[in-house]
């Protein structure tokens, strides 16, 4: 019981991880096309999305860890 809570766990901080690499490729992203686009619409518009990925990706990752702990909680009750 203990390893699958864990196991939980680690899947939660790898789904943390790819999501937050993908977050640091969008950002490299903006600050590269920024003056190529040369739009402050656009820029504004792709910082908001970064921040919406980076609080998706947080609430993600502790909606899985009370739902990890949760599971692991029920299953040493129904032991």
């Amino acid at each position: 019981m203990l390893g699958n809570y864990f196991g939980h766990l680690a899947i939660g901080a790898a789904m943390f991880a790819a999501l937050q690499l993908f977050g640091v490729g969008l950002n490299l992203l903006v600050q590269w096309s920024e003056p190529v686009v040369a739009d402050t619409g656009f820029s504004q518009l792709m910082k908001i999305v970064e921040k919406i990925i980076l609080y998706s990706d947080v609430v993600l990752v502790v909606w899985w860890a009370v739902f990890s702990t949760y599971r692991a909680i029920q299953e040493l009750h129904d032991e």
